[in-house]
């Protein structure tokens, strides 16, 4: 499939390149001119590349898989059944010719998730087998078990009327006339005892889709997904960051945002949706290939309609060329919208003086002070990039304007991400982006790369995937999952990589305000901290204090994204958590003088006022002592929004009593962030029971 892994290899260096034409490589400006240049380059073209995925679809394999799913149910293993039936459906051919033995497979699935108590699943590959060509004489098996869901989910009404359409189905099904009528009378029993009840009803049910929290406060008028609590400022040496635009509590809900564009990494493509990232349960499959699995039809056709379109013909080639997360996502920016879209907006992509502006003033909606501390005048908002009077995370300028940081990058750099852009762009060209007369006529990508010309749609397609590998580096997330054992033990898994322009406004810190957990691929972003009128809200970018010495830190944060950290944790070089003095407490000074001394007081001392060293008034440390006990003694058992409505209280205590950092305090800090991601993507760990 893959041969001569550009990405491994790193042939495409400044060393292997004509120092004359590395001079006029290194004098670029536009990522258009320096994708043109790469591209011409024989270097850049040196992989071959067979479109097509290679696990096709084949229908005795699907029946094989079939047959064993169905002597896993008829031994009353259920789960090893709904196993084997997913494998079938997605192995069955999806043709008018294979649409019986589709169908036959996703009706025998149904009656495994019936079984395991999965009824709205069960329900919707009964909707599923009613499109396909399901033997009638058969039909009355799945009207039969669409009638018991309904009934197991107290949907009344609609049970009544799915009983009398399994009796009428009976009429013609193939049964020995003695079963037929045990059948029909067990039937006319249920609809007898239910139309007893003149005024059946059918329950609320759940959301069928992801249900997103609100943010707290309000929603914010200028940033469409954060809270009226936020503000974003803008200053030369920190960029556009967020700020508290009022008194926030540790617990409030700052940003809930949907992501631009999601990416599935290949390993969990057998256990979660390749398109919203919920875990599979019943498989809907791509019609082309056996790569990927889709949780519901919605999700399909969705993605059928939008980057899977483009990107099935090489999603194998992608998973084994070596690229990272981010490189797919620069292709999942434009592979999941059609080029005209990207074609109409040329004229406004390339004029780069045009600047949006916001009032400052209406932006804040807080006091002069604060906008003369924490924000630039507008004067200084000439540098900013995008920012427009509404600024919509949903908008493809949100994530056209992203930072890049391109004047950091070093010519090795440049040459690395060129050569992936012009990788993905033939990518693109395979797949038949820029419609059938542009694709190569071979659909092998090891033509000459002379046998290509770059026209001005070229360009910007390939300038825009350049644009993208730079500003995914710094403005990327990762997508996670929390996986639970038995014994009470968690585990943070990776699942794929997200943009959200809204949360990429965060600065960080290495002791962040903020944690965020994922629903599906949408974020939700939460306090773990109580933040003051103008403080800024950070979140972390990997390197934290409790766990990595400040040098290590700062290291990494200067190689992966370009600052030096000056946050209090690497300003005061905090120890990590494990370095903490355990004999020792730090109180805030609470004479109400306005002092900010801390406190710092033996653990094991008999007094509970302490006077300070510099105001000379005295603090009752007694209030913080006692929190620390209940803090000491919670556990995390029982409801999680419970569990976490009281750490959050003792949270708020400990805030306005102790000084970070402090052990009991980054503990406690801790259980809130548990359980926050506890309320988002839950899986199971590996040998633990479900």
């Amino acid at each position: 499939m893959f041969s001569n892994n550009i990405f491994s290899s790193g042939h495409l260096r400044k060393s292997n390149i004509d120092p004359g034409q590395l001079k006029v490589f290194s004098n670029f400006q536009k990522d258009e001119d320096r994708f043109s240049f790469v591209f011409a380059l024989a270097e850049s073209h040196k992989f071959e590349m067979n479109p097509g995925p290679t696990a096709v679809k084949d229908g005795d394999v699907a029946k094989g898989l079939k047959d064993a799913g169905n002597r896993a149910f008829q031994n009353g293993d259920n789960k090893s059944a709904l196993a084997l039936y997913n494998k079938s459906v997605l192995k069955t051919p999806w043709t008018s010719a294979a649409s019986r033995d589709l169908s036959v497979s996703v009706a025998n699935r149904s009656a495994a998730l019936y079984h395991l108590k999965q009824y709205q699943p069960a329900l919707d590959d009964i909707a599923f087998v009613s499109t396909l060509d399901y033997p009638l004489e058969l039909s009355y098996k799945v009207l039969d078990r669409k009638a018991r869901c309904l009934l197991a989910m107290n949907q009344l009404k609609d049970a009544l009327e799915a009983f009398k359409a399994t009796l009428k189905a009976l009429d013609g099904a193939k049964l020995p006339d003695e079963r037929r009528m045990k059948w029909q009378s067990d039937i006319q029993i249920m609809i007898a005892m239910l139309a007893r009840n003149k005024e059946l009803t059918n329950d609320p049910l759940p959301p069928s889709v992801t249900v997103l929290p609100h943010v707290s406060g309000g929603r914010n008028k200028h940033y469409e997904s954060a809270s009226a609590a936020v503000n974003v400022c803008r200053s030369e040496e920190m960029g556009r960051y967020a700020v508290a635009a009022t008194d926030i509590k540790a617990g409030h809900t700052v940003v809930v945002e949907k992501a631009y564009c999601s990416v599935l990494l290949a390993e969990h493509r057998a256990t979660h949706c390749f398109h919203c990232f919920n875990r599979l349960v019943a498989v809907v499959p791509c019609p082309h290939c056996c790569n990927v699995a889709f949780c519901s039809a919605a999700c399909q056709q969705v993605a059928l309609s939008t980057h899977h379109r483009v990107e099935c013909p090489v999603l194998e080639v992608l998973w084994e060329s070596g690229a990272s997360v981010t490189c797919l996502m620069a292709l999942r920016i434009l592979s999941q919208t059609n080029i005209r879209y990207f074609l109409d907006m040329r004229e406004q992509l390339q004029q780069t003086n045009i600047r949006y502006f916001l009032d400052m003033r209406e932006l804040l909606n807080t006091s002069a002070i604060l906008s003369q501390t924490l924000c630039p005048t507008l004067s200084q908002q000439e540098d900013a990039v995008y920012e427009p009077r509404v600024y919509q995370g949903s908008h493809y300028l949100s994530v056209y304007h992203l930072v890049r940081h391109h004047s950091h990058r070093s010519i090795d750099d440049w040459l690395q991400r060129t050569g992936m852009a012009v990788f993905l762009f033939r990518c693109l060209q395979v797949s038949g982006y820029f419609g059938e007369d542009s694709s190569l006529s071979d659909h092998v990508l090891y033509q000459s790369f002379s046998g290509t010309h770059l026209n001005p749609d070229h360009l910007l397609v390939g300038g825009l995937l350049l644009r993208h590998l730079q500003s995914l580096q710094f403005n990327a997330h990762e997508i996670s999952e929390l996986q639970l054992g038995n014994k009470g033990e968690s585990k943070s898994v990776f699942l794929g990589g997200g943009l959200y322009p809204t949360l990429a406004l965060f600065n960080h810190s290495c002791n962040p305000g903020v944690t965020r957990y994922f629903r599906g691929t949408s974020v939700v972003v939460r306090t773990v901290a109580t933040h003051r009128q103008g403080e800024m809200l950070a979140e972390n970018y990997g390197p934290i204090f409790t766990q990595d010495p400040r040098a290590h830190r700062q290291a990494t944060l200067r190689e992966q994204y370009h600052f030096e950290c000056v946050c209090a944790p690497c300003r005061q070089d905090w120890p990590k958590f494990e370095d903490m003095n355990r004999g020792l407490l730090r109180f805030r000074c609470d004479s109400g003088d306005g002092c900010s001394q801390v406190l710092e007081v033996a653990a094991e001392t008999d007094q509970f006022m302490v006077q300070c060293p510099t105001c000379r008034g005295y603090t009752n440390i007694l209030k913080g002592l006692k929190t620390l006990q209940v803090a000491s003694s919670l556990s995390e058992k029982g409801r999680v929004s419970e569990a976490l409505s009281k750490f959050l209280d003792i949270l708020s205590v400990l805030d306005k009593t102790l000084v970070p950092p402090f052990r009991d305090y980054h503990l406690c800090q801790q259980s809130v962030r548990t359980c926050m991601l506890k309320l988002g993507n839950l899986g199971t760990l590996a040998g633990a029971s479900t």
